[in-house]
């Protein structure tokens, strides 16, 4: 696998939680639009309440990283829920999928959930619902960055890269560790992507051990690139793997692949 080829997996993995943290926030975002068009949450009966909802809709929304497909869009009984959502996400030009990813890199935070939805949004989202948001899209990032990793990973990529992302016309450059492993059933898988921080060392060794918790096991080769860092660390034994040392240059195992 070439440096080229890796980044380009990466930049789509990387696309790929995007979309679904874009996703994530607008459909709650709607859902909370819903709740205020009908003075009443979900099943929830008030005295003010000002109808019913009646399921939802599915559409595709195409974004600066990709379509977003099967967005889940609400509908009320008497069919006079109207939004401005599409048409106001449309002129942040990137804004969001920014948003996003910083929190995908750093953390979820509320106060950028918050200034989202007041972009997105006609109306003024309350705290508790942006604490909503935060949970939801934690929940949904977590969900990969946490995942166990059932299979056996014979050949680890281990890349320090930057990315240029224009989104929009915003021009983001991304300076991300990456590991990149190749299972047992000969497909290409992204394992994790952090941010590259100022003590290089400290990180991979986070980042690696954060992959043996997950389950990584099976390795017989690394491949650590130009990772500046990774190869003055004590050698990199996972379960299951015979503990070979780590190769400079991708081209060594190329012919293995």
């Amino acid at each position: 696998m070439t440096k080229e080829e890796l980044r380009g997996l990466t930049k789509e993995e990387i696309s790929r939680r995007i979309r679904e943290g874009v996703k994530a926030i607008i459909e709650q975002v709607l859902e909370e639009e819903m709740t205020e068009h009908l003075a009443a949450g979900y099943r929830e009966r008030t005295p003010t309440r000002r109808g019913e909802r009646n399921g939802h809709y599915t559409r595709n929304l195409i974004t600066p990283v990709g379509k977003v497909e099967q967005l889940r869009v609400p509908r009320d009984r008497e069919g006079t829920f109207l939004t401005e959502v599409f048409e106001r996400y449309k002129r942040m030009t990137g804004e969001v999928e920014e948003a996003v990813l910083e929190m995908y890199l750093q953390g979820v935070s509320t106060r950028k959930i918050a200034a989202i939805t007041e972009g997105l949004s006609r109306i003024r989202i309350s705290k508790d619902a942006v604490s909503r948001i935060a949970q939801r899209l934690e929940e949904e990032l977590s969900a990969w960055r946490e995942r166990p990793l059932g299979l056996l990973y014979p050949y680890l990529y281990l890349d320090a890269s930057y990315f240029k992302v224009n989104w929009g016309g915003r021009v983001v450059d991304l300076a991300l560790l990456v590991a990149v492993g190749v299972n047992e059933e000969g497909y290409r898988e992204v394992l994790a992507v952090e941010p590259a921080g100022g003590e290089r060392k400290e990180a991979w060794r986070n980042l690696l051990k954060g992959l043996i918790e997950r389950g990584l096991r099976g390795v017989r080769l690394v491949i650590s690139g130009h990772a500046a860092g990774v190869r003055s660390r004590p050698p990199f034994h996972p379960p299951g793997g015979d503990g070979r040392a780590y190769r400079g240059a991708v081209a060594t195992v190329r012919g293995a692949l």
